[in-house]
């Protein structure tokens, strides 16, 4: 091997220098520059698909604070909403009202029915009132717009009518549903009114006064 090294002259020892040179500058070229390329155009395209992620937080942050004024103003008018209701302790009292309306626009209440059902909302319960009415069409006319004046509270559903009689002012039979809206009973006893009154039955049967 000394033998052959020594044999090589200057021009052999300059090819061989070029040489590794070259190697040299293939290994750098690929180990190093390559990935380093690489890992360039990952990062620029992480952050190419990170701009309209960028662009849509801003715009959000933007509309920041309009969606808290309206979600501020939507709070508002939920507990307006809820402050407008009657206390669920004072079902009794709302029911002996309707009735009462019904004797004053002088129709009969032939059978109520009245059953629990869901709510929107959980600060709400909600009882649903199946009525049976009898009354010509004024009277229950009158009645009915009387329970229009409920409908902060209330809706009505289920309406049917049916004519008795061939008469010239004939009574009408009148079957509906009115659901009503009250606040819960442990939310109003926080408020200040804490009444406790037993759970009413879930079905009572009455009639109202004649025409």
């Amino acid at each position: 091997m000394e033998k052959v090294l020594a044999r090589l002259g200057q021009r052999e020892w300059a090819l061989i220098a070029i040489a590794l040179t070259l190697v040299v500058a293939l290994l750098w070229y690929f180990l190093l520059i390559v990935p380093m390329r690489q890992e360039t155009e990952s990062v620029r395209q992480e952050i190419n698909a990170l701009i309209p992620e960028r662009d849509k937080g801003r715009q959000a942050q933007r509309a920041l604070p309009e969606l808290r004024a309206t979600i501020a103003e939507l709070q508002a008018e939920r507990q307006a909403f809820l402050r407008a209701l009657p206390k669920e302790e004072r079902l009794s009292q709302v029911l002996n009202e309707i009735l009462t309306e019904a004797l004053r626009s002088g129709v009969t209440v032939r059978s109520f029915t009245r059953s629990p059902t869901s709510a929107p909302v959980p600060e709400v319960r909600a009882v649903n009132l199946a009525l049976s009415l009898e009354a010509p069409f004024p009277e229950t006319y009158a009645y009915l717009k009387r329970l229009e004046g409920l409908s902060r509270f209330s809706s009505l559903s289920g309406l049917n009518l049916s004519v008795q009689g061939q008469d010239l002012n004939p009574l009408l039979s009148t079957s509906l549903t009115l659901t009503l809206y009250m606040l819960a009973k442990d939310l109003s006893q926080s408020e200040g009114n804490p009444q406790t009154q037993g759970t009413p039955p879930s079905q009572t049967t009455g009639q109202g006064g004649g025409r």
